[in-house]
């Protein structure tokens, strides 16, 4: 009687688990990966932190690599806003390198082709971005713009120095596209 029962019991939990793993999605690597608009933290104040991430574009037109600041209050948006800079004499900014890889992976499992490659300074803004609650919002400092076609890529961003001032400072490392233009003209 009791390998009966023993028997009836592994059957259920066999039928639960063939229930159970039938309604989960199957999604592959490329299905589960971040499409742009995107951001990735990243403590820009510190020398050597690295972003290293897998995304993936969907369609052929031009995007914006940027690093974004975060602030909180009138306060802060003065406080940041003279980190970031807006290009004036009031507000120069304080640049800071970044080194930039981007990377095209193939769905081959082939080793990724390395198709962007350099160490760039940032300079000021390029966008503002507000959030829901008053005096909250955002500044984006442009790293590059690049056209990239359909397909897995990877970007590895790291600083190459301390840059104190940024501390306390929440920073991302962001993706973004140009909504003017739909696609990249002569694609």
């Amino acid at each position: 009687m009791k390998t009966i029962i023993s028997k009836c019991v592994k059957l259920l939990l066999v039928a639960i688990l063939f229930v159970l793993f039938s309604c989960i999605p199957k999604t592959s690597f490329a299905e589960s990966l971040l499409v742009p608009v995107v951001k990735f933290p990243f403590a820009i104040s510190k020398v050597n932190s690295t972003v290293n991430q897998s995304f993936r574009i969907r369609n052929y037109r031009s995007y914006v690599f940027a690093i974004r600041f975060d602030y909180f209050g009138e306060a802060d948006l003065y406080r940041v806003i003279a980190l970031v800079g807006d290009g004036s004499v009031k507000y120069p900014g304080i640049g800071f390198p970044i080194h930039l890889k981007i990377f095209k992976r193939d769905a081959a499992n082939l080793p990724p082709e390395i198709i962007y490659e350099k160490t760039i300074s940032t300079e000021h803004y390029y966008s503002h971005g507000f959030m829901r609650k008053p005096a909250y919002g955002s500044f984006n400092m442009q790293i590059l713009t690049i056209d990239l076609k359909p397909g897995i890529y990877q970007v590895e961003a790291s600083t190459i120095k301390d840059s104190p001032e940024f501390s306390g400072t929440p920073s991302y490392l962001t993706i973004d596209y140009y909504s003017k233009l739909r696609f990249v003209p002569n694609s």
